[in-house]
């Protein structure tokens, strides 16, 4: 199983559309082949801050997922959104989280 963890820091003037695009994409994502969990969170202490955390069953669910139109929609809408890049990392683990 893969977790992926994605922080992205976002302009203050664009802080809804990123909310937007994180929410429609997530949804999306959920219905991916694969997919076991896909969640985003905005900080509490700094607004413009958000991180996403998602777990797969494998690499090629995770492949196939970055193909997906939803994908390439959320990167676009990011594009001039944020701050500076996003820090995606991606981990495997032995086992379900709990």
């Amino acid at each position: 199983m893969l977790v992926v963890i994605a922080t992205l820091a976002g302009k203050p003037e664009r802080r809804q559309d990123i909310v937007g695009a994180l929410a429609k994409a997530a949804a999306a994502s959920r219905g991916d082949a694969g997919c076991l969990s896909y969640a985003f969170a905005q900080d509490v202490e700094d607004p413009d801050r958000f991180v996403s955390v998602e777990t797969w069953e494998d690499k090629a669910s995770l492949d196939a997922h970055f193909t997906q139109p939803h994908l390439a929609e959320l990167f676009g809408a990011l594009g001039d959104a944020l701050a500076g890049p996003a820090d995606i990392k991606t981990y495997e683990t032995s086992g379900p989280l709990s």
